[in-house]
């Protein structure tokens, strides 16, 4: 059971370079709390509403597809099918923060107090990567948020104008159900007339639903990405300290020419030791990191890779109209960033893992004295220890994701020609 102090987050958190964004909608989705909020408990309980409204809609969604038998053009079941499969992975996510969340807490809190830290005593170099990974994680979020809020845009206005002045294509679940009519893309996403004809359900439920999922979606894959690029952002301020070998970040008041061979020495080995304790804290947030996607994604792993096939082959074989064929688009370009930006910033960890590596050696190290060259020989072979992150059986890197896009190609292949014959 959560405990609400436990879930709170101080306010200038929430003024975080990079985790602005997302924590100001985390707090309106209720999963994170300000210790200045009058009544934090309430974020709890909204935020288990939005969850169980999540898994609610998935269920009817579910329910609608397996119950609607076959269709009589691929095209009229693919977006309900696609809309409902993706919805099982929004609803694993959800339900694995949601049970999270203390772990989620505990990582903002560290990851806030770091960043400060940083800020604090980052020269403009460091400033500059900071103001970097700022800008690329909002880049990287409207990348995702984009396409997501224009097919939820495009449902809405359609819903509306038919409403308005074609209120026969809207209000028609019993000839819908018979046969007789095709339903609205709205509907046809979220086809919970079929279940249960009345206003609420029929015709509100759709428009809750798709709300929280152009929302949610974007919102928890790019908050992951910016944790992920935050460990990158540790690891080369990381780099870049440990080819200066600079002492006087230790004690800006040092006077390196009047020290002797022995001080010298002992500011060198103070400074590997602050490095080994950078280290150890970066891997300890990897593995939490891990800890924390490892089902999910292996989750959309299975599942993204299914539905692309899927939808690759209803454009190739069925007879899709305009919003239909936008739809899917969208749908096949929101999965692949999804997967894509899970690999891709997990390859970008090792990479800069393997610099830091390779920053023990290019230090100059031949001007140090012996204990320090065996400090740092010491330091540069734990470094190459591996610091892959999987998803419970696949490792997270670039390899993996042409696995996924190319065996999801190969059985599309295989069911054009099946079809075909």
């Amino acid at each position: 059971m959560f405990k609400v102090k436990d879930l709170l987050l101080s306010p200038d958190s929430f003024e975080n370079p990079i985790f602005r964004m997302h924590l100001h909608c985390f707090s309106w989705y209720g999963y994170v709390a300000s210790t200045e909020q009058a009544h934090p408990w309430f974020s709890l309980i909204r935020c288990t509403i939005f969850t169980a409204s999540i898994w609610i809609s998935c269920a009817l969604m579910l329910t609608r597809v397996f119950l609607s038998g076959s269709y009589e053009n691929l095209s009229d079941g693919a977006t309900s099918w696609a809309t409902a499969v993706q919805f099982i992975a929004v609803s694993i996510a959800t339900l694995n923060a949601y049970v999270q969340r203390g772990r989620v807490i505990q990582m903002l809190r560290f990851a806030h107090a770091d960043l400060v830290a940083i800020r604090m005593e980052a020269d403009d170099l460091e400033l500059s990567l900071l103001d970097a990974t700022q800008r690329y994680v909002r880049t990287i979020t409207m990348l995702l948020w984009v396409p997501s809020v224009v097919a939820g845009v495009m449902a809405w206005l359609d819903c509306i104008y038919r409403t308005i002045f074609l209120p026969q294509t809207v209000f028609n679940a019993a000839a819908v159900h018979r046969g007789e009519a095709q339903p609205i893309l709205l509907f046809k996403l979220f086809p919970f007339a079929d279940l249960c004809d009345n206003f609420v359900i029929g015709y509100l439920g759709p428009w809750y639903s798709l709300g929280l999922g152009i929302t949610t979606i974007p919102l928890w894959h790019t908050f992951i990405t910016c944790l992920m690029k935050y460990i990158t952002l540790k690891l080369q301020i990381l780099t870049k300290r440990v080819i200066e070998m600079n002492i006087k970040r230790i004690k800006p008041d040092l006077v390196v020419q009047d020290l002797t061979t022995a001080e010298l020495n002992h500011w060198h080995l103070q400074l590997c030791k602050g490095f080994v304790v950078e280290q150890v804290k970066i891997r300890r947030f990897v593995h939490e990191l891990q800890q924390l996607l490892r089902v999910p994604v292996m989750a959309d792993f299975i599942i993204f890779s299914v539905l692309m096939c899927f939808l690759f082959f209803a454009l190739t074989v069925g007879v899709p109209s305009n919003m239909d064929f936008s739809f899917m688009i969208i749908y096949l370009f929101v999965m692949a960033a999804i997967l894509w930006m899970y690999h891709w910033h997990a390859t970008l960890i090792v990479e800069c893992k393997d610099d830091l590596a390779f920053a023990f050696y290019a230090c100059e190290w031949y001007n140090f004295g012996l204990p320090v060259q065996k400090t740092l020989l010491f330091m540069m072979k734990h470094t190459q220890r591996p610091m892959k992150m999987r998803a419970l059986l696949v490792d997270m890197n670039l390899k993996t994701f042409l696995d996924i896009v190319r065996g999801a190609y190969s059985y599309f292949n295989l069911l054009r020609s099946t079809h075909a014959y």
